[in-house]
């Protein structure tokens, strides 16, 4: 038996809520309204962060009593902080979705890889983005 993109990634963003790194409100997830129906103003002052899921590849497993695909991915999280205020701030918040998502899986959904965080260019805040890859069979 295996598990959708849809059950995958219910999965992925039920764990995204547990983070406490930012206050919920200042948690984006990709195309999603606010409770308000207001548009998103971020924050000048406190930390916050983008997440989004993108796919990549998807393989053949197994044949067997029908095909088992391997669906791979990645779960980008866009991590923003005031600017002039240091890298430690950012580095902590890295650390913490590293330590919320490494080894994360959930019947078939396996994150098996969370990068070091990466650079971003933003005009308005200090930015890195962090990647983890997962596979869904």
């Amino acid at each position: 038996m295996s598990m959708s993109l849809s059950q995958a990634e219910t999965e992925i963003y039920k764990k995204i809520g547990q983070f406490t790194g930012v206050e919920k409100a200042n948690l984006r997830i990709e195309n999603q309204l606010l409770n308000n129906g207001q548009p998103f103003k971020a924050p000048t002052n406190k930390p916050w962060c983008k997440v989004s899921i993108q796919y990549a590849d998807s393989q053949m497993a197994s044949i067997g009593d029908g095909p088992c695909i391997r669906d791979y991915g990645m779960i980008s999280i866009q991590c923003f902080t005031p600017k002039s205020n240091g890298t430690l701030a950012m580095t902590a918040l890295c650390d913490q979705w590293r330590e919320l998502l490494q080894s994360f899986g959930v019947s078939h959904l396996e994150v098996y890889k969370v990068h070091a965080p990466q650079s971003m260019d933003d005009q308005d805040f200090y930015a890195k983005i962090i990647r983890a890859e997962f596979r869904v069979n």
